[in-house]
């Protein structure tokens, strides 16, 4: 065990790898201060390019991204009332109040501060709880693995059941999507349509980023976002006595990690979940509950602390059972695969050095998030100025030369373009195209360990029923259904019921 944590804090701390995550901890908060952009996009400008990166030094890379994001988020939205990731917006209830009574340096320091917090105490969680669901997974088997899978497509589904049929209609079109190509099975060409370029299926790359680079910038183009005329910070760096006042919420610091951490387990959740679920708590539990919403510096912690403690959380499932919980988790199990590395309950065993690396990055990932922010405080905050347009073609070019560059085949700039327009569409109609980010990547998983389940079963069906695992998620993909159904349909009668005249 030490051999491996000696190795680990060599990779982590190697040169290539430090300037890997505070590169893309740099872009991470920079796509997240930007309202419209976000880590999402961040992050698939840079998947094309950590195909050529050693696993270690890709994965930094996009978590860095994953993670700045959530810390840049906050910034606009404190000062501006308009978040650079939809989780912030929790924030501006607090943070802009702040500001408009000239205290935007306190609400800022909250919010960093809570970023901050929420992070290292979710990689503490994350090390934790990693080994044992791990251990727990371990029995698992190709039956189990199945259920598993489409328990994770289940219940994305249900958490965006008010857009269900869309979303049911967008897992089946990402299943069908990751089908294409020749069948390692049989050998037999699938939805290729006659063309070579096709049998070796369609990259995850130029299809996510066609769906969230081009699209959204599409999108951005479209419409004109708020842009701040000015900018109501006096100094360059952060005050530093400030911080040292929003360190005195210690409590609600650990709630707000350990609320956002759980919730961040949870496929479909996200994080404006964990900043809500935070943000009630610490003010259901606060001395001064009166004062939520009118501005203090404790909402903002809890807000930030809450949904920064997302992305570790949602390392959990991925790293232990191969299920990622949102589209962002999703980009880095494409990462995974295509260095041949398969999350699951061996890998702990199979890839400790790589697992510890990854543990230590997301440490150092938050410390360098906090450094930046405290000492470029206004450099990063003048960014919301910058006209959207401008943000949006760079987006673009930026997006398709990565594309191209990976392959060089002008094929796959073609399904980037064709994906984005498709992607474009989808945000315009408010589709949860989430699902089919999880689609497309789950679709190999349940396919490879349906058949494995099949043959191990001579082709009998019945072997999902009578392992007891397999069963129980089967049981709880049901429930999962059923259950908030009968909830919303019974709410839906109360509310006729109030509206009815007496």
């Amino acid at each position: 065990m030490l051999e491996t944590i000696n190795q680990a804090f060599y990779h982590a701390f190697a040169l290539g790898n430090i300037l890997a995550l505070s590169f893309g901890t740099i872009m991470g908060v920079t796509v997240g201060i930007i309202p419209g952009i976000g880590p999402m996009v961040g992050m698939v400008i840079l998947l094309p390019f950590t195909f050529s990166l050693s696993p270690s030094i890709a994965l930094s890379l996009l978590l860095g991204v994953f993670c700045g994001g959530y810390f840049g988020g906050g910034i606009p939205a404190v000062l501006m009332r308009a978040p650079g990731t939809p989780s912030s917006l929790v924030t501006s209830f607090d943070g802009y109040p702040l500001t408009q009574k000239g205290e935007s340096q306190l609400a800022l320091s909250a919010a960093i501060v809570g970023s901050f917090s929420g992070g290292i105490i979710s990689v503490f969680i994350l090390m934790l709880m990693a080994p044992v669901l791990s251990r727990i997974a371990a029995s698992f088997g190709s039956p189990e693995y199945t259920m598993v899978a489409v328990f994770g497509l289940v219940i994305v589904i249900m958490a965006y059941r008010k857009h269900m049929a869309q979303g049911f209609l967008l897992t089946a079109l990402g299943l069908w999507f990751s089908t294409v190509g020749i069948d390692a099975g049989t050998l037999v060409p699938r939805f290729n349509f006659g063309t070579v370029q096709m049998q070796t299926g369609l990259n995850i790359a130029p299809m996510c980023l066609g769906f969230f680079g081009i699209g959204q910038s599409l999108l951005l183009l479209e419409r004109k976002i708020l842009q701040s005329e000015t900018i109501n910070l006096t100094r360059r760096t952060l005050d530093f006595s400030k911080l040292l006042v929003a360190f005195k919420y210690r409590l609600t610091l650990i709630k707000s990690a350990i609320i956002g951490t759980l919730t961040g387990l949870l496929p479909g959740t996200g994080s404006i979940l964990a900043s809500f679920l935070a943000y009630t708590e610490a003010k259901r539990s606060s001395k001064n509950p009166e004062q939520f919403g009118t501005g203090t510096p404790e909402g903002c912690l809890a807000s930030e602390a809450g949904n920064n403690a997302v992305p570790a959380g949602a390392m959990i499932p991925l790293l232990t059972l191969g299920i990622p919980g949102d589209a962002l988790s999703a980009i880095l199990l494409g990462v995974f695969t295509a260095n041949a590395i398969y999350p699951g309950p061996l890998l702990l065993v199979k890839e400790p050095v790589l697992i510890y690396t990854i543990y230590f990055s997301m440490f150092m990932i938050n410390i360098i998030a906090i450094i930046l922010l405290a000492l470029f405080l206004r450099p990063f905050a003048t960014i919301v100025k910058l006209p959207s347009s401008y943000l949006a073609i760079c987006v673009m070019v930026i997006s398709l030369l990565g594309i191209y560059s990976m392959n060089l085949q002008f094929f796959e700039v073609g399904v980037a373009i064709f994906m984005g327009v498709i992607g474009y569409i989808m945000l315009r109609l408010e589709w949860p195209i989430v699902t089919w980010v999880l689609g497309l990547v789950l679709g190999p998983i349940i396919e490879g360990r349906m058949r494995e389940s099949l043959s191990m079963s001579s082709g009998n069906p019945t072997i999902f029923i009578t392992r007891p695992i397999s069963l129980g998620f089967l049981i709880a993909c049901i429930l999962l259904i059923v259950i908030p159904l009968i909830l919303d349909r019974k709410k839906k009668a109360g509310e006729k019921v109030s509206l009815t005249p007496k």
